[in-house]
């Protein structure tokens, strides 16, 4: 009995160490079920403030993350570079493009506060490019997901635009009339200044030349007919006829109309006081005019503040136009100091996105802090604006002049000094020395000019 006992019992033991599968419970196991220690998915992600460049030399992006992670760096370049024109890929796979090259096999923490970010340099010459207009995609190769993994830019190559400065006198014998004229399709009044000889009432004159329209053709007026002007005491009433619909027809049209009318008139004060601009229709007053414009009461000549000088380019020349700021747009409180108001102001340039028209100052340029002494603002830029626009003595102009005309813009400040790290800047520009204080030229945008700087 002894023996059949062990005999069981060995046969156990041998039964339960087999590999023999049983079924004991009614689940079906014919499947085979996999168990993965879940992976936490990268947040990693691009972003620029440059998504629409003129002339660039260079454009920062940055990975981010919403959270910690270490990347490891496994090649020598963090991004490649498809090039298109009108949708057509004419480069790809641009490689090596970082100002400072990555070391391979080194590790870089990322976060939400910790951005890395690879300065790219994209110069015209270095990526031997025509003029035109390109679509950059930048490909980042850190990143594995497609839809993270590139980030667009529109990138304007444009060495053939040229500017004419402004002028503070006169040719000899002859009057500097600032006309506005509209940009052909676009919602905007260029001033353009021509040196006309007086022969009659000088208000009378600008209307009349307003009229007479502009020499480049890019530009056209929106002022036809005009039954008379007449200046008293500082006063100025322009009667238009009813015949003439155009000025009444269409908010836009109305608009540009009636600013042509206003600004040019304005304008002349630096002849003749100007106090207001009033308007009569056929002689009378009328309510409303210009499509829904308050035509009662006239325009007083106050001053308009927080400008900020945007370049447009027609027929290859660019011109300096006035943008209207609102503070509270771009943060500008009552309370705000000259110094914080022109930071803010500086901010704008990168900011304002409008269609036609494009900021004079480069990217690179960074305005470093601002002081103000007596009635002059000091602007302390970084270095790289002494580096912009190589070879483009016009163009430095352009945005010197830009800088002028908006900062002087401020409520309190006649006129500007610009520093570069804290120290004078000299040779810039040939012909002006922007170590000296600098007030604003008289006549912006001469219409004609007998040679460029």
């Amino acid at each position: 009995m002894k023996a059949f006992v062990n005999i069981i019992i060995v046969g156990l033991i041998g039964l339960c160490s087999s590999t023999y599968l049983f079924n004991l419970s009614p689940i079906d196991y014919k499947g085979t079920i996999e168990i993965e220690t879940p992976v936490e998915e990268s947040t990693l992600d691009l972003e620029t403030e440059e998504y629409k460049m003129l002339n660039p030399e260079s454009i920062t992006i940055n990975h981010v993350s919403s959270k910690e992670e270490v990347i490891k760096i496994v090649t020598d370049s963090i991004f490649n570079v498809d090039i298109y024109m009108d949708n057509q890929l004419i480069k790809s796979n641009i490689k090596n493009l970082e100002l400072i090259s990555p070391s391979i096999d080194t590790t870089i923490s990322v976060s939400k506060d910790n951005p890395i970010i690879t300065a790219l340099s994209i110069s015209q010459k270095k990526l031997g490019l025509e003029d035109g207009i390109y679509e950059f995609k930048f490909n980042s190769n850190l990143i594995a997901n497609d839809s993270k993994s590139s980030v667009s830019v529109t990138v304007t190559y444009d060495s053939l635009g040229s500017y004419y400065p402004a002028v503070n006198a006169a040719p000899a014998g002859t009057k500097g009339l600032t006309l506005y004229f509209a940009a052909e399709n676009a919602d905007t009044l260029i001033p353009v200044t021509r040196f006309v000889v007086e022969d009659k009432s000088i208000t009378r004159m600008a209307i009349e030349q307003l009229q007479n329209g502009p020499v480049n053709s890019g530009l056209k007026s929106v002022i036809k007919d005009v039954t008379n002007t007449t200046y008293n005491n500082g006063n100025v009433i322009i009667d238009i006829p009813s015949s003439y619909e155009s000025y009444n027809s269409g908010s836009t049209g109305g608009l540009l109309s009636y600013n042509s009318f206003v600004k040019t008139i304005f304008a002349v004060e630096r002849y003749w006081p100007i106090h207001s601009v009033a308007f009569t229709v056929d002689r009378s007053k009328v309510e409303t005019y210009f499509h829904g414009i308050d035509t009662v009461n006239p325009v007083l000549n106050n001053e308009n503040n927080y400008l900020l000088f945007m370049a447009h380019k027609v027929d290859g020349r660019y011109y300096l136009f006035d943008y209207q700021l609102y503070p509270e747009q771009i943060g500008i409180s009552e309370s705000d100091t000259i110094e914080i108001k022109a930071l803010k102001i500086f901010d704008a340039y990168s900011d304002t996105d409008i269609n036609y028209g494009i900021s004079p100052v480069p990217k690179t340029v960074a305005l470093n802090n601002a002081s103000f002494q007596g009635r002059t603002l000091i602007l302390d830029f970084n270095e790289d604006l002494l580096n912009v626009y190589k070879d483009k003595n016009d163009l430095r102009y352009m945005m010197i002049e830009s800088f002028i005309y908006t900062f002087t813009s401020i409520p309190g400040v006649d006129s500007i000094k610009i520093t570069v790290g804290g120290e004078a800047a000299t040779g810039f520009i040939e012909g002006m020395d922007i170590s000296n204080v600098l007030y604003p030229p008289e006549f912006i945008n001469p219409e004609t000019v007998n040679t460029t700087p």
